[in-house]
């Protein structure tokens, strides 16, 4: 693809959330670069190879918007704002859809705060421990289920999820607030005993077996069910914001950097090019690639090498 091409999408803009669809599409979330936030943003989709496209759409409104992916729905991409507003771009359709409804057990309160496939199913996790998932009949089902209020709704460290993972449909993590750990069987769920009430931040299902949870200032937490350690403690200004798990290694990232877990399990600094740390921020997986984007741009790891897209 001509740097031309993507330069119509690209130029004067940065990567606030990516996400990679399968190995030759990709989706990002755009905002304007000025110098304060003007509310502009520009869902975007790019394809690479014989059948390259560029494909994109302005919005309004949208509230620290996030991106996920909708498998089931075919090539879909999602943009949920962090208080309302849905909007698609793929094979469901191109536009705004309808909020996310209120459950049974109340208001979205805060709104979504975090996104995740599994299973090829859209999962969305927020406030007020709400989680649900994006049904193939484009509804959204919740699965809040059995899970109690929060304890103290008015301290907003203990005000819901603020992270979702899964293995498998039954077998699903949600992290939030103050040591909130809790577990999904497929039917009901349970709280993890957890050996911290740091804040929990992210979460990742890894390939080792493993749940990875990000921790307040850059802390890591590994575990399953309710065994549990703190593997790193650290005193970043930021947390992570993406942790994932590509070629038998953990990643994290935020807009300060980009690390991995060495043989060791120790975090260090991942060993990229200059060029590549600069788009640090966020980080998805899919078809054997890995998408890094941030403010200094977005790059490709194919497995072999990394390729710095704008």
């Amino acid at each position: 693809m001509e740097e031309s091409f993507l330069s119509r999408a690209f130029d004067n803009r940065w990567v606030f959330d990516c996400v990679a669809v399968d190995r030759n599409n990709f989706s990002f979330v755009l905002f304007d670069k000025v110098g304060k936030d003007n509310g502009n943003r520009v869902l975007c989709s790019v394809t690479f190879g014989v059948k390259a496209n560029l494909d994109g759409r302005k919005y309004t409104g949208f509230l620290f918007p996030m991106l996920g992916v909708a498998p089931n729905l075919g090539k879909t991409v999602v943009m949920l704002g962090r208080v309302q507003h849905v909007a698609v771009l793929g094979e469901a359709g191109d536009g705004m859809w309808p909020d996310i409804p209120n459950s049974d057990a109340g208001p979205l309160s805060t709104g979504p705060e975090a996104v995740a496939t599994i299973d090829g199913r859209l999962y969305v996790c927020g406030g007020w421990r709400h989680i649900c998932y994006l049904n193939e009949d484009k509804s959204w089902v919740s699965i809040r289920k059995n899970l109690p209020d929060p304890p103290n709704p008015k301290k907003a460290s203990r005000f819901g999820f603020d992270g979702i993972a899964g293995f498998s449909a039954d077998d699903i993590y949600a992290v939030g607030g103050e040591g909130d750990v809790w577990r999904y069987d497929g039917q009901l769920w349970r709280q993890c005993a957890i050996p911290t009430n740091m804040r929990m931040e992210s979460v990742c299902c890894a390939g080792d077996g493993n749940v990875y949870v990000g921790l307040q200032s850059g802390g890591l937490m590994r575990g399953r069910e309710d065994s549990w350690e703190v593997i790193h403690e650290d005193r970043m200004s930021v947390p992570f914001k993406d942790i994932v798990w590509y070629q038998d290694r953990l990643w994290c990232t935020s807009e300060y950097g980009l690390w991995t877990l060495d043989a060791k399990g120790r975090l260090v600094d991942a060993d990229v090019p200059p060029e590549v740390r600069a788009c640090a921020g966020n980080l998805s997986v899919a078809d054997g690639v890995m998408l890094l984007g941030g403010l200094g741009g977005a790059a490709i790891l194919d497995g072999k090498a990394w390729h710095r897209l704008f």
